[in-house]
C-alpha cells in the first residue's frame, strides 16, 4: 500500500513495456536525421523523466550526466580529434546515444514493476503460459543474481582481493567473480522456477491477482506517443 501511496499517478506496466519496446527499437535503428533529429532527443530524456517522477533521483542524474557527457564529446571534442581515436570516438558516441536509453528503460522497468504486476499484464496480453512463466523467472533472475554478485565482492573483499591486488592477481580475481557466480545462476533457476509453480502460475485455470491494473491520463498519453513515433518510424526507416 505504501508504494501506491508514493506516487500519485502510477504507470500501467503495459504502458512501461511498450516504451521500453519503442525506445530500443527507435533509439538502435532510427538514423539521427530528418524528424528523427527532434524525436531522439526527447526519447533519450524519457528514461530519466520517468525516473524522476518515481523518485529515483540519484539514478535519473547519472543518466543525465553520462548522456550530457556523450553529447559534448559528439559536437565539442571529436571533431578537434583524429586517426583511430576519431574512429573509437565515433563509435563510442554511437554505440551509447543507441543503447543506453533502451538499457535505462529496461531497469526502469525491472525496478518498478513488481512480478505480481508484470503477470498480470502479460496475462492481459493473452500471451501463452509458458512465455509468461519464462519471462517471469527471467524477471526475478537478474536482480537476484545482482544481489548475489555483491556478496560474491563482500566474499573477494575479505580474501583481501580489492582495489590494486584485483590487477596483481588477475586469473583469482577471475576465478573468486566466475565460478561462484555460475553457481548461483544455475541454484538461483532452479529456485525461482520451483518457486513460480508452487504459487500455481502454471495451473490450467484463470489466476485471480491483487494488482489490478488501469489505464490513467499519463498511461494514454505514452501510448499514444508510442504507437506516433513507431508509424513515423515505420513509414520513414522501413518503407
Amino acid at each position: 500500500m505504501h508504494r501506491r501511496k508514493s506516487h500519485q499517478t502510477q504507470i500501467d506496466p503495459r504502458t512501461k513495456i511498450l516504451l521500453t519496446l519503442m525506445i530500443n527499437i527507435v533509439t538502435v535503428s532510427a538514423p539521427q536525421t530528418g524528424w528523427f533529429q527532434f524525436i531522439l532527443p526527447v526519447l533519450w530524456c524519457v528514461p530519466a523523466l520517468l525516473m524522476f517522477m518515481y523518485q529515483k533521483y540519484k539514478l535519473a542524474y547519472y543518466y543525465l550526466f553520462l548522456m550530457l557527457l556523450v553529447l559534448i564529446l559528439q559536437f565539442a571534442v571529436v571533431s578537434y580529434l583524429h586517426g583511430v581515436i576519431f574512429y573509437v570516438s565515433l563509435g563510442f558516441i554511437s554505440i551509447s546515444l543507441r543503447l543506453i536509453p533502451g538499457v535505462m528503460m529496461g531497469y526502469f522497468l525491472l525496478a518498478t514493476t513488481s512480478i505480481s504486476e508484470f503477470i498480470a499484464a502479460m496475462e492481459k496480453f493473452q500471451l501463452p503460459k509458458g512465455f509468461i512463466i519464462s519471462l517471469s523467472i527471467m524477471f526475478r533472475f537478474f536482480p537476484t543474481l545482482a544481489h548475489e554478485y555483491v556478496y560474491i565482492q563482500q566474499a573477494m573483499t575479505f580474501r583481501g582481493l580489492k582495489g590494486f591486488s584485483l590487477f596483481m592477481h588477475p586469473l583469482k580475481s577471475l576465478e573468486y567473480r566466475l565460478v561462484p557466480l555460475l553457481v548461483s545462476a544455475s541454484t538461483i533457476g532452479d529456485e525461482l522456477t520451483m518457486a513460480s509453480l508452487t504459487r500455481g502460475i502454471s495451473a490450467p485455470v484463470n489466476r485471480t491477482n491483487v494488482c489490478q491494473l488501469r489505464f490513467s491520463w499519463l498511461d494514454l498519453l505514452l501510448i499514444c506517443m508510442s504507437v506516433l513515433i513507431f508509424l513515423l518510424f515505420i513509414w520513414k526507416v522501413l518503407i
